[in-house]
C-alpha cells in the first residue's frame, strides 16, 4: 500500500468518524451551557434513530422533567413563605404589643393566643415536611394492608357528629405502608364529616385489579372546576375556610401524594349530591396454592391464603 493510499484512508477515516461523532460535540457543548438557572434550553436532536438520536432525546427527556421538578420546588416555596409569613406577622404583633404596652395587654390571652399561632405554625411545618417526604423519598416497605379492617375498625373512632356508615364488600387487601393508608382514609372521612349535613358513606371493593375506596358525604359538593385544583398544596376554598379555620391546606395534597406513592390515585368524582372521593389502589394479588408433592413424604398444608 502506497503512502498516498494510506493518506487517503485516513482522511476518510477522519472525516466518516467526525460526522459521525459531530452530534456528540454538539450535545456535549449544550449540556455545558445548562445551568440550574435556565433550564429551558435543549440538545439538538439528530433526525437519525440512532444510539446518538436516542441519547440526545434521552437527555431533553431528563432536562424537561428536572426544569419541571425544580419550577415546583420554587413554586412551593413561594407558597410556603406566604402560608408562613402571616402567622408569623400575627405573632410578632401580639409580642411586640405585649412588649409596648405591658399595662395595656391582657398577659394570659397575649400567651394563649401566640400558642395557638404557634401550634398552627407546627401544624403546618409538619404537614409540609409530611408532603416533602412523600413526594422525594422511596417507596415504603409494603406490607399486607386489609382496608376492610381499618375501614371498620379504624375509621370508626373518628366519628363525630356526623355518623359513619361502611360498606365493605369481598377481599380488600392491598400491599402498603398502613399507618400512611390510614392517614388518608382518616383524613377523607374527617373532611367529609366536616361538609357533610347529616351522614358520610364509606365503601370499599374489589375492581378490575383494584380496590376502590369511596368516601361520600351529602353537603353542598365541590364544583367540576375545583376538583383538581384542591389536591395542590395550600389551596382552600372559601367553605374549607370557614369550616376549618386552622386548616394548614395540605391534607387532600398529601393524601394524593400517598396514593401516587402506592402506585394508585386519589380524585373527586360525580356524585347525585354531596362531594364523593375516590380512592384506587393495586389489590394484593392471593397466592397461589402449591401444587401436590411428588415424593412420599406428607407435605404440610398452606394455611396462609396471603
Amino acid at each position: 500500500m502506497t503512502l498516498l493510499a494510506v493518506a487517503v484512508i485516513t482522511w476518510i477515516i477522519w472525516v466518516v468518524v467526525g460526522k459521525t461523532l459531530r452530534p456528540v460535540a454538539d450535545i456535549r457543548t449544550r449540556v455545558s451551557e445548562i445551568t440550574v438557572s435556565d433550564l429551558r434550553l435543549r440538545v439538538p436532536e439528530p433526525p437519525h434513530d440512532d444510539e446518538i438520536g436516542q441519547l440526545a432525546r434521552a437527555v431533553n427527556h431528563t432536562l424537561a422533567r428536572l426544569e419541571e421538578a425544580v419550577e415546583y420546588q420554587r413554586h412551593f416555596a413561594s407558597l410556603v413563605s406566604h402560608e408562613l409569613r402571616t402567622p408569623i406577622t400575627a405573632l410578632q404583633t401580639r409580642l411586640d404589643e405585649a412588649v409596648l404596652y405591658p399595662d395595656q395587654v391582657d398577659t394570659r390571652e397575649t400567651i394563649a393566643a401566640s400558642l395557638s399561632i404557634a401550634g398552627r405554625l407546627r401544624a403546618v411545618i409538619d404537614d409540609m415536611l409530611m408532603f416533602t417526604r412523600l413526594r422525594t423519598a422511596s417507596a415504603p416497605s409494603p406490607e399486607p394492608v386489609d382496608l376492610g379492617v381499618v375501614i371498620n375498625d379504624e375509621l370508626l373512632t373518628t366519628c363525630r357528629d356526623v355518623p359513619v356508615f361502611t360498606h365493605v364488600e369481598g377481599d380488600v387487601k392491598v400491599l402498603g405502608s398502613g399507618s400512611q393508608l390510614i392517614g388518608v382514609l382518616n383524613n377523607l372521612v374527617v373532611n367529609a364529616q366536616r361538609h357533610a349535613n347529616t351522614r358520610v358513606e364509606v365503601s370499599a371493593a374489589r375492581l378490575d385489579g383494584h380496590v376502590v375506596v369511596s368516601v361520600t358525604d351529602d353537603g353542598d359538593g365541590i364544583a367540576p372546576c375545583d376538583r383538581e385544583r384542591i389536591f395542590k398544596p395550600f389551596v382552600r376554598l372559601d367553605d374549607g375556610r370557614r369550616k376549618d379555620p386552622n386548616g394548614t391546606g395540605l391534607g387532600l395534597a398529601i393524601s394524593r401524594a400517598t396514593a401516587v406513592a402506592h402506585h394508585g390515585t386519589l380524585q373527586v368524582e360525580d356524585s347525585p349530591r354531596g362531594a364523593r372521593f375516590v380512592l384506587r389502589l393495586p389489590a394484593m394479588e392471593p397466592k397461589h396454592p402449591r401444587p401436590p408433592s411428588s415424593g412420599h413424604g406428607t407435605e404440610a398444608p398452606d394455611l396462609d391464603p396471603w
